[in-house]
């Protein structure tokens, strides 16, 4: 090897070497002292100034850089100044590591490891200065200085910041904001309140604020109490991040709900699309909190009365007639009344008929007429129907097909209330038959027909004056939704039941039922209301409903949402399997507008 090719790599291995170290070095300093000045001007906008003392530590990158945070996006580049150790900066850009802010390269004032020097700054903010929001006189001003990253800056810094206030402001007019003064000072020009802050760890913001009279300004930024919620809402990370969690709950509740479990690819496009727009909109943001509570309410209330349809889908001609013929529970059914009404009739109606008897009132405890309980053996409820229909011809009344498997109930249970006992089977034989009978019928003509006869009912009623009319249509007045206004008016009650809390003897079929004197006298006292067979069968009919549930029928096929996006999911699966054949800098800070102010401060974190 020739002495010069030895030579050459020998000066190769130390630029390399070289390169290397220069890679491994990163930026470390410390900040023993930051005087911020802050000078208020007519117009809204305030003239800032810094003076920051860098000491690089030894071995570290050269401070080349320095990143400035800035209150908010408005300010101009064209106005910034800034030099270090008396040199001039040239070269001033919109940061790449604090948002917002601006980098001053210091070019010829470059800081070496280990060596000290001073960077000034100078520039103006617009729209800085705030009416007050709890004197209407006053102005407000909000400002911390910047800072910067942790993993640059050692040591603690003393910090000063002087707000010089308008000329004409009087030393007992200015006001903190929390931290208080450490001096309100006099010079030619006016007062300055005057923070000293020892030792503080310049890596998060230092925020101060002053009040004073606005009278010597030509204007201040006025700023509604939402705008200034806003405000605090998007410089407060920890709060964001919670609303949009909540966002993300409700709005998947309310989506999921309505597609019933379906579309989870487009869930996915539309929270991808909220992000960025909530990160970039906090209003929205807020806003959307509120709106997506009301639509997983108003989804949730229809979802409700979807659940409380009960009639299966029904084999229906239009224009092809009325079925006539139906009775009370039939056309309740058809009606799709509460389930708990549509038991209350069943029963009601064969108490009425006597075939069976009341036991005690609360709560509701009927038994079987004699002739009805079975006798010998034990038999199945197909034998025990026959059986109930002979009696029922000897009683001369009539058994209906649908009811003969609540008379086998109320036969196994004796002694049970009936709101205990599960009639979920003679339910849905009774809702089944119901919509079979108006196979090639026209459902909605039918429903206006007995709609009528239940108008009819009630009219007689009210209108005739002979509670016999009552008695007669027992049942249809039972399908109003406000049966309890005919009851009280006549202090009515059926032959069959007996007062609250009374049990007496057999009493056989229902007789027509007497209005009192009191109730012939147009009187009804609150007591006898309180009292009355219309609270009663509201309370034990309400009894039935907590037993039954249209759910627990599950003879109406409803979706479990409104909108089916099961397509959607499985485009978008198709799409991604054939994808998937074909191959296939520094952190930032803000400002938090609270209180009695609406100022913004600056923002730091970079170099």
């Amino acid at each position: 090897m020739t002495s010069s090719v030895r030579h050459l790599l020998i000066a190769l291995f130390f630029a390399a070497a070289s390169a290397l170290n220069a890679a491994a070095q990163d930026y470390s300093f410390r900040v023993p002292d930051l005087e911020m000045h802050a000078v208020i001007q007519p117009d809204a906008s305030a003239r800032l100034i810094y003076d920051i003392t860098f000491e690089n530590m030894p071995g570290a990158h050269p401070i080349d850089i320095v990143d400035i945070g800035v209150p908010h996006a408005g300010y101009s580049l064209s106005n910034v100044k800034a030099s270090a150790g008396g040199r001039q900066a040239r070269d001033i850009r919109h940061s790449e590591f604090v948002k917002p802010g601006f980098e001053v390269h210091l070019g010829a004032g470059t800081i070496g490891p280990g060596q000290t020097g001073t960077v000034h700054v100078e520039f103006v903010m617009p729209d800085m200065v705030y009416q007050d929001t709890t004197r209407k006189d006053y102005a407000s001003f909000r400002i911390t200085p910047t800072w910067f990253g942790s993993q640059y800056v050692q040591g603690t810094t003393n910090i000063m910041v002087a707000v010089h206030l308008p000329k004409g402001i009087q030393r007992e007019e200015i006001l903190h904001q929390g931290l208080k003064f450490s001096n309100v000072a006099q010079t030619d020009e006016g007062f300055s309140a005057v923070w000293m802050m020892l030792d503080q760890k310049l890596t998060g913001p230092h925020m101060v604020a002053v009040s004073f009279p606005k009278r010597d300004l030509a204007r201040v930024v006025y700023m509604s109490r939402w705008q200034l919620f806003v405000r605090w809402f998007s410089q407060s990370p920890g709060v964001r991040f919670a609303a949009a969690v909540l966002a993300l709950v409700l709005g998947g509740i309310a989506y999921f709900r309505f597609t019933g479990g379906t579309g989870i690819s487009l869930f996915v496009v539309l929270v991808v699309v909220c992000a960025v727009w909530f990160y970039n909109q906090p209003g929205a943001h807020l806003f959307s909190l509120p709106v997506l509570g009301g639509l997983v309410w108003l989804n949730e209330h229809f979802l409700h009365k979807r659940k409380s349809k009960y009639l299966p889908p029904i084999a229906e001609v239009e224009g092809g007639g009325i079925k006539r013929g139906l009775t009370a529970p039939e056309a309740a059914v058809l009606l799709e009344l509460p389930i708990g009404r549509v038991l209350g009739l069943v029963i009601f109606g064969m108490l009425k008929k006597g075939i069976l008897r009341e036991v005690d009132n609360d709560p509701l405890i009927v038994e079987l007429h004699e002739s009805f309980v079975a006798t010998g053996e034990d038999s199945d409820q197909k034998d025990r129907a026959k059986h109930y229909r002979k009696a029922a011809r000897q009683l001369g009344t009539v058994v209906h097909d649908y009811e003969t498997g609540f008379l086998f109930l109320l036969e196994k249970n004796a002694g049970k209330p009936v709101a205990e006992i599960k009639f979920t089977v003679p339910i849905k034989v009774l809702v089944a038959g119901t919509a079979a009978k108006m196979k090639a019928f026209d459902l909605s003509d039918t429903q206006d027909y007995y709609r009528s006869i239940v108008r009819r009912a009630v009219n007689q009623a009210k209108n005739v004056g002979d509670i016999r009319q009552i008695d007669k249509h027992f049942e249809w007045i039972m399908l109003d939704k406000d049966p309890g206004s005919i009851f009280d008016a006549w202090h009515y009650s059926p032959g069959w039941h007996r007062p609250i809390g009374h049990v007496g003897d057999w009493g056989g079929a229902a007789a027509p039922s007497l209005p009192s004197t009191e109730a012939l006298a147009g009187s009804t006292s609150l007591g006898d209301v309180g009292a009355s067979f219309a609270g009663w069968t509201e309370n034990t009919m309400g009894s039935f409903a907590s037993s039954l549930s249209p759910g627990s029928l599950k003879l109406a096929e409803t979706k479990p949402g409104f909108l089916d996006l099961s397509g959607v999911d499985r485009v978008t699966g198709e799409f991604f399997e054939s994808l998937a054949e074909s191959g296939g800098g520094g952190g930032g800070g803000g400002c938090a507008c609270a209180g009695c102010a609406c100022a913004c401060a600056c923002a730091g974190g970079g170099r």
